[in-house]
């Protein structure tokens, strides 16, 4: 890893660390600043903004959520039980992220948050959908699924799993504080 990209996880650690002890609207770019010990333009030259090093968790939790499910996934025999463990052991809310998750629903599941919100469901289908492919074309080739477009199965099956996600998570949101959510 070169230095800049080092530099750039240093930050991305320190505020994941500062999002989950004050919150991320309490954490300023100045308060990541400093446990780094980096300057505003050491900062900028990574990120534009507090939110785009949100983002940034984000598609770092979303690449590693996924890695994580084809770990489980690969670990099961048969299409069935494969699928189920993508969606139950494997599941967003049950990848043994609670305070990702809980930072992510103070953030992108208030009135602002659509952005965030779609830019992780985004990165959730890019990196999910060819799990769930594979675990499709196994079942269409054993016979324990009766698919005739894998990708657009795939996808349907994840929409609608990340839409019922969404509705888990805004009725968290509302009014909801951190104790609770946990």
């Amino acid at each position: 890893m070169k230095k800049g990209e080092m530099r750039r996880e240093e930050l991305l650690a320190a505020a994941e660390k500062l999002f989950y002890t004050k919150g991320y609207e309490k954490t300023s770019v100045q308060d990541i600043l400093t446990a780094v010990g980096f300057s505003k333009g050491g900062f900028y030259h990574h990120f534009d903004s507090k939110l785009s090093v949100l983002e940034a968790i984000c598609e770092n939790r979303a690449r590693e959520i996924c890695e994580q499910a084809r770990a489980i996934v690969l670990e099961r025999e048969g299409a069935v039980e494969k699928l189920n463990a993508l969606f139950h052991d494997a599941a967003f809310f049950g990848s043994g992220t609670s305070n990702f998750v809980v930072l992510l629903i103070q953030v992108a599941y208030r009135e602002d948050g659509a952005l965030m919100r779609e830019k992780m469901k985004a990165r959730q289908l890019e990196y999910m959908q060819p799990v769930l492919e594979d675990i499709l074309e196994e079942g269409v080739k054993t016979q324990a699924f009766f698919v005739t477009d894998i990708a657009t199965s795939a996808q349907m099956l994840l929409r609608l799993y990340m839409q019922f996600a969404d509705d888990v998570a805004f009725l968290l949101a509302q009014g909801e504080n951190e104790d609770r959510m946990m």
